[in-house]
């Protein structure tokens, strides 16, 4: 009894894609003559390039305009320019950080044809907001206990000083 153990590496020409679908399913589809093999090599390059500007041009875009408001009030002295400046370019991140999620989520749908692209665009957006919900939510927690801890700290300043507890037993009014 001969044995023979083959060791084969089936996957050596395959390149690997972060996008869902351009393996050899993808391939099957577009030698079958199914109609949109220029159109899924089309989705899948700019799929491929939003993945790239989402995680090599943009972190280093928004570390540079970061750097830039943030040293405003040490540039200029008006911390309320500063200010502004950060609220816009949090908006601006807001709108860019929406539009690519709906252009991902439309890429992505655009598989099942117009209609499929607009369900992806929408899928998109909706997880998008839920994550802007939740960021939100979760300020407000902050704010409330910020606020709160705030408010116990007064209380007892206020109790240090005499105010709270003369004011609020009545005792100012009968010794004066």
């Amino acid at each position: 009894m001969d044995y023979e153990i083959v060791i084969r590496n089936d996957t050596a020409d395959a390149r690997k894609s972060p996008i869902a679908g351009s393996g050899t399913a993808a391939s099957d589809t577009t030698s079958n003559g199914g109609g949109g093999g220029d159109g899924l090599s089309l989705r899948q390059g700019a799929a491929k390039g939003l993945v790239a500007v989402n995680h090599y041009i943009k972190p280093f875009v928004d570390q540079m305009a970061t750097q830039y408001v943030t040293t405003v009030q040490l540039r200029t002295g008006s911390q309320e320019l500063e200010e502004r400046m950060s609220f816009k370019m949090n908006v601006t991140q807001k709108v860019v950080s929406f539009g690519s999620s709906m252009l991902t989520g439309a890429l992505m749908g655009s598989a099942g044809g117009p209609v499929g692209a607009v369900v992806g665009a929408v899928a998109g957006a909706v997880m998008r907001l839920a994550t802007m919900a939740v960021d939100y939510s979760n300020k407000q927690e902050k704010l409330n206990l910020q606020r709160s801890v705030e408010n116990v700290g007064l209380r007892y300043m206020n109790a240090r000083a005499g105010g709270s507890v003369a004011s609020f037993s009545g005792s100012r009014l009968k010794n004066q």
